[in-house]
């Protein structure tokens, strides 16, 4: 069989193109940092969220289609902070992609940049509900560190990706801006002395940024059900701080707010999108702080 040289370097340098001109294949664990990937990679990058926008990512399975998603892709952007330790190294694992492994230049972990919230001091137990021993993790909810973020962000996909440093330093640098401006905005947007009751503690750098004070959460420990005895107080609290406002993440149950909402007349119980994609409107991270401002600046 005669074979043919010059048909074989044809073939391999358009192979060769074909590589070096297609897209970083990128996979997030949530979809705000989904939203971070595709603001700063736009259509360089192809993105793929693990989570919905109606799940909460504290309790994924690792499904063989995330396994397969991840062996294909040159990088994989997480939370940290225990967020998805039940699944996320199962998926990894089940990968076989050895650019993804914590520490590989393909692992990107945002918690690593952030000074948390609500880090716990001395020796946790069960008795203490699911607490991350880090600290918060739900740090994109703070529009200054979503900004943090895609900084970083724009750092590893300009050293997967250098040809293209200029576009994605160019795409940060108009989401910063953007995102600084409307902050000024929001912050005008907020009432003084607001105060608000939640489900769990999934708003609180949120509530930080925009001086938003949380006076009870309807857990008495994250990830603990409510009691009778834990409820009865939440009430007690709600009527003497004529409390108007309960939220609940979406992906709860708003059952137990609607039941405090009964013996204080004051309150409203809504329940709300705490992640992109988490209503149909919501398409990116912008979006998602504009829709939490209509929601709270009433008081």
């Amino acid at each position: 069989m005669k074979i043919n040289l010059r048909k074989i370097i044809i073939f391999i340098t358009f192979m060769l193109s074909f590589v070096s001109h297609g897209k970083l294949n990128v996979v997030t664990t949530t979809t705000n940092l989904k939203s971070l990937v595709k603001v700063i990679g736009g259509e360089k990058v192809d993105a793929f969220s693990f989570s919905k926008g109606t799940q909460d990512p504290h309790y994924l399975e690792a499904k063989p289609s995330y396994m397969i998603k991840a062996s294909r892709a040159d990088l994989i952007v997480s939370v940290g902070l225990d967020l998805e330790i039940g699944w996320l190294p199962l998926v990894i694992r089940g990968a076989r992609n050895p650019k993804l492994r914590p520490g590989a230049i393909g692992s990107f972990v945002a918690g690593d940049f952030i000074d948390t919230l609500e880090k716990p001091k001395g020796k946790l137990t069960r008795a203490d509900g699911d607490v991350h021993p880090e600290g918060n993790p739900h740090f994109l909810l703070d529009p200054l560190n979503a900004i943090k973020i895609a900084k970083e962000i724009m750092k590893k996909l300009s050293e997967l990706d250098s040809k293209n440093k200029s576009f994605y330093e160019n795409n940060f640098k108009k989401f910063s801006s953007e995102v600084e401006e409307q902050l000024v905005i929001w912050k005008k947007m907020i009432p003084k002395n607001v105060q608000v009751i939640t489900y769990h503690k999934t708003l609180s750098y949120f509530y930080n940024r925009l001086d938003i004070e949380n006076v009870a959460y309807l857990e008495p420990k994250p990830g603990v059900p409510p009691t009778a005895k834990h409820i009865l107080s939440v009430i007690k609290i709600a009527k003497e701080k004529n409390i108007k406002l309960a939220i609940v993440e979406n992906y709860f149950d708003p059952t137990v707010a609607n039941r405090v909402a009964k013996d204080v007349s004051s309150l409203k119980v809504v329940t709300v999108p705490v992640t992109v994609e988490g209503e149909e409107d919501i398409k990116n991270l912008i979006d998602l702080y504009a829709k939490l401002l209509e929601i709270f600046k009433g008081g």
